[in-house]
């Protein structure tokens, strides 16, 4: 089991190098009808963002979120997110400091639904014990982040407040194989968001403007989704999770989530999953 554990850390490190982002997993199967679950998630995204007037920048997230999900009906189940995230990333050339904003509240919402099994031959035994299931998810996410940045004069600075929408789309399919199930898919991001702005002189101390500025992402591409849970027993999942676009559209995550069942009655019995005929 530890070998395993070091194993999958090191396949997901190559893959991704140093940006992390939003799980389209975590864990990668559905939480069944009428149960509940938890999971705490760390990840870093790194994009370009594209003015609608203006310069594109490299930008980078933060976050740390919880993510509560429910199993509202049979084949779906829906989660929220709450947590801190900030944003970052070089400022203008004029500018002494980049933005290194500050971490402030995260929140969203998503869905996700498991649609098709597949019991592919590959010449291993019990296939109906590893079936191939097949997820489509979606999700949004608001984050918000501000900072100071001085200009090269040192006289006048600004006080920047980014605010972000994000909204998902993945598709992707897993795989349980013991304890291990990875999973392949790919996702589609697209950022909308607003900048708002203060200018300050440094000699009254007082703002003298106040901008603002919108923000969109229409260029994304969708990306590869490369994943692995690891069942580490009593109901806790470890999740890894990796994509790759190019240095600039470079991710991966980690994460820990926890199912929790109802209690069962002595005689009750568990029901098996049966393939099909």
């Amino acid at each position: 089991m530890k070998r395993n554990l070091i194993y999958a850390i090191g396949i997901c490190l190559s893959f991704a190098g140093s940006a992390w982002a939003i799980f389209v997993g975590n864990p990668s199967r559905e939480t069944p009808f009428e149960q509940f679950g938890m999971s705490a998630e760390f990840n870093y995204e790194r994009w370009m963002i594209r003015y609608q007037v203006g310069p594109n920048y490299r930008i980078n997230s933060q976050r740390v979120l919880l993510k509560p999900t429910l199993g509202v009906f049979r084949y779906v189940d829906a989660y929220g997110y709450l947590g801190w995230g900030d944003v970052n990333f070089p400022s203008v050339r004029t500018a002494l400091t980049d933005f290194d904003g500050s971490p402030e509240m995260a929140f969203g919402l998503g869905i996700r639904t498991h649609f098709a099994d597949f019991y592919p031959d590959f010449c291993c035994k019990n296939l109906t014990s590893h079936p191939v299931r097949i997820y489509a998810v979606t999700h949004w996410l608001t984050t918000q982040s501000s900072d100071k940045v001085v200009l090269s004069g040192g006289v006048q600075h600004y006080e920047d407040r980014y605010r972000f929408q994000q909204w998902d789309i993945g598709l992707y399919g897993n795989w349980q194989f013991g304890r291990t199930i990875p999973y392949l898919g790919i996702k589609w991001t697209y950022l909308y968001g607003r900048k708002y702005r203060k200018a300050f002189s440094g000699e009254s101390g007082e703002p003298y403007a106040r901008l603002t500025g919108l923000y969109n992402d229409p260029g994304q591409y969708p990306k590869p989704i490369l994943g692995l849970d690891i069942d580490l027993g009593k109901g806790y999942v470890l999740s890894l999770e990796t994509s790759y676009w190019g240095k600039d559209e470079t991710s991966i995550g980690i994460g820990l989530s926890q199912l929790y069942r109802p209690r069962r009655l002595e005689n009750e019995e568990e029901q098996a999953i049966q393939r099909p005929d």
